[in-house]
């Protein structure tokens, strides 16, 4: 049977197959409509249990089976995947289709995965399902199951919680009113229904299951599982930072949510903040009754009118990550220690009113000493100075203890010293007060000229590549990082004031009058457009949100320096990249710096396993097509170790896309990042600057060591890097 004469619905399939082993076994048994009806009922038993396969991850892994359930909208670029399990010898190309027609081919490689990127059908529920083909294009195997991609028609979408419709324990509460009802009257006011799930496992099949046992209305089924997201095991209430991010990307998306099915209805600042209606299923009868939704109906139209007159990287990251274009800015961005150095203290020099800093880190160290004396002296010369660090990292009043530098600048009558969450004692000692920490690193002079960086107050951070002398046995301690800050002149300053302020005066400092030495009124500096995108730990996803939005939009080419282990949904964003033929270059470093043969300089074991996990977690985006590169700074009279070279660590946090937006500041790829830790960066949207910051790059990348898996160099640490996989606590502990 060729392909074309395949019948393309499973319970056809099943029914078909049913009805030869009945005959075979005993035709006479069954005569007639009575065998028709049997035979149906076991297509559809026999059906529903090969779905239920194909929704169980781990079934899933192992036979095959397409991923998880869309929802986007027309037009919209939407990735398909599917894990193929045993089918992945069977063949060597997957074919991916909607519906009945063929929508792309994919080569199978040795992951075990394929994907693809198209651009969403017409408005509706489709199915999408995968066969695995030989090289002739002949069908060898069907994956199990189908998954939908719903595609929003333009109506107002409502998000109905799955666990109204799960199993309750007897003495657990019962709803006031029928969700089966409720979504019905829904239906009929005009609302598209979309199912969803926030949940520490991946429930998906037992959702499935349900929805057909009570005969439900069929949508797509969104599953936010921590398991997945790499927040398993740590005891954390992410429900809300999840249904907030939900709503955000759908909305990117040209999906129109304006309401929550759930078991109680809720008016909250939160709920308030994302434009959305949560409500009972008591209160959905009870306004459908009434006819009261035209609210939400007209929502949904104006979100629709705002998509189609905004551009698509203005609409992404206006709707996900809470930031605004402030036009008429100067930026510069600095990758260069020495010169950051330089820069930084000027500033401070020219400081005529006020200097505001915040640190994650503050370690002893030559530039820590000079930074110190010279905000003393600054503040000697009638500059008010606040200084604010984060209490674990820079070691100020964790269980009493206080750092020495920063005890200096507290003695002074006008400097004023700041602690982030402090830990008082050991009962605060857990897993959420040493992961919710306050990454950014701010410096804000008069309100008039800020930086957003990088960089920490350390030696490693400030000193040039050609400062420091190597030999064979240097510490890894004493070898510079390659950073970045980005600094930032024009109105756009406010908002990096204001984000510092409100930090201040939210940990317990005294309030700052926002007089003309810290709120002046700021003039056009320059031509270019940017935005402040602040990410406050484990409330919202926002820096997650802006490096999606931009790799989401790219075009041609995407720039990522970083050396982090890259959060599973970038993963998948860097993997839909790369489906559309999107080059990714990826600049990393050496968790303990490296000879120019590879090997290790002296280094804590801890820094060394570090480097085993990174790049353990690289090598699936090496073998999927990112280019990868080592940085190897330019050789230098200091370096002395063999080679004349090193590879050094790589803390800078920089991502640009098709030479027309770039980001830069605190925030890494990494799971850290994107969920507890505090963070800020820099967006700029202009050409010129993206363009300049893309040739420094590629200078860098040009005189760097390409990863090749296939090198005995890559080869010699495989045994390492997976042992440090199996052993490792997850990403998450980075």
């Amino acid at each position: 049977m060729t392909d074309d004469e395949a019948p393309q619905d499973l319970g056809e399939r099943i029914r078909r197959i049913a009805a030869t082993i009945a005959g075979e076994v005993d035709k006479r048994m069954i005569v007639g409509e009575e065998a028709h009806s049997i035979l149906d009922t076991a297509a559809r038993s026999l059906g529903a249990t090969m779905e239920r396969w194909g929704r169980n991850p781990s079934l899933r892994r192992l036979l095959g089976g397409v991923q998880r359930d869309v929802l986007t909208s027309p037009g919209e670029r939407v990735e398909l995947s599917a894990s193929l399990g045993v089918s992945a010898k069977l063949g060597t190309i997957a074919r991916f289709y909607v519906d009945d027609a063929v929508v792309a081919e994919v080569p199978i490689g040795s992951g075990g995965e394929v994907r693809t990127v198209i651009s969403a059908p017409a408005a509706g529920l489709h199915r999408v399902g995968v066969k695995v083909c030989n090289d002739k294009g002949d069908v060898v195997s069907d994956l199990i199951g189908y998954r939908l991609l719903q595609v929003a028609s333009g109506r107002p979408v409502v998000l109905v919680h799955a666990a109204l419709f799960l199993p309750r324990p007897p003495d657990g509460a019962q709803p006031m009113a029928s969700p089966v009802e409720a979504l019905r009257a829904l239906i009929d006011e005009g609302f598209e229904l979309v199912y969803f799930d926030i949940h520490e496992k991946n429930r998906d099949a037992l959702i499935h299951e349900e929805l057909l046992h009570q005969r439900l209305p069929p949508s797509a089924i969104l599953v936010y599982s921590a398991e997945e997201e790499e927040l398993r095991s740590l005891g954390v209430d992410f429900v809300n930072m999840f249904a907030s991010t939900a709503i955000r990307r759908l909305r990117a998306k040209g999906v129109p949510v304006t309401t929550i099915l759930t078991e109680r209805d809720e008016d909250s600042e939160e709920s308030r903040a994302e434009r959305v209606t949560v409500m009972a299923p008591s209160t959905a009868l009870r306004r459908a009754l009434a006819g009261d939704f035209e609210l939400e109906i007209e929502q949904a139209a104006q979100l629709l009118r705002d998509r189609a007159s905004s551009n698509p990287l203005d609409w992404r990251l206006d709707q996900t990550t809470e930031s605004r274009l402030v036009h008429g800015n100067w930026f510069h961005a600095e990758l260069d220690n020495a010169i950051a150095r330089q820069r930084l203290l000027a500033a401070f020099e020219e400081a005529t009113s006020t200097i505001h800093i915040q640190f994650y880190i503050v370690r002893p160290s030559d530039f820590a000493e000079r930074l110190i004396v010279k905000l003393i002296q600054r503040a000697r010369a009638g500059v008010k100075v606040r200084f604010m660090v984060d209490a674990l990292y820079s070691d100020q009043e964790v269980l009493g203890r206080l750092n020495p530098l920063i005890l200096s600048l507290r003695q002074e009558d006008n400097i004023e010293v700041l602690a982030v969450s402090p830990i008082e004692s050991s009962k605060q000692v857990d897993i959420s007060n040493l992961k919710k920490r306050d990454h950014r690193k701010l410096v804000i002079i008069d309100g008039k000229q800020a930086f957003v960086s990088g960089r920490n107050a350390s030696d490693e951070y400030f000193l040039g590549f050609d400062e420091v002398p190597v030999h064979d046995n240097t510490r890894h301690e004493r070898i510079p990082w390659l950073d970045a800050h980005i600094e930032v002149s024009g109105p756009l300053v406010r908002e990096v004031q204001q984000t510092f302020m409100h930090t201040w005066e939210r940990q317990g400092g005294e309030a700052i009058a926002p007089g003309r030495d810290v709120l002046p009124e700021l003039q056009p500096a320059g031509s270019a457009a940017g935005r402040l995108v602040v990410h406050r730990g484990f409330t919202e996803t926002n820096g997650l949100a802006m490096y999606e939005a931009m790799f989401d939009v790219a075009e041609d080419h995407v720039y990522i320096v970083n050396d982090f282990p890259i959060v599973a949904a970038l993963e998948r964003a860097i993997h839909r990249l790369l489906a559309r033929e999107v080059s990714v270059k990826l600049l990393v470093g050496s968790a303990t710096a490296r000879r120019d043969d590879g090997t290790f300089f002296p280094a804590p074991l801890h820094r060394t396993l570090f480097e085993y996990m990174v790049k353990g977690k690289l090598e699936p985006l090496l073998l999927a097509g990112v280019e990868v590169y080592e940085f190897v700074p330019p050789a230098s009279p200091m370096i002395v170790a063999r080679g004349g070279r090193i590879r050094p660590y790589v803390h800078a946090k920089v991502v640009s896309v098709d030479g027309l937006v770039t980001s830069i500041g605190s925030a890494n790829l990494d799971a850290t990042a994107s969920f507890w830790e505090s963070e800020a960066n820099i967006v700029v949207q202009d050409a010129e600057f993206a363009s300049g910051v893309e040739a420094t790059l590629q200078k860098l990348i040009d005189g760097s060591v390409e990863l090749d898996p296939k090198s005995e160099y890559w080869k010699r640490e495989r045994a390492q890097r997976a042992v440090v996989a199996t052993l490792w606590p997850g990403t998450l502990y980075s």
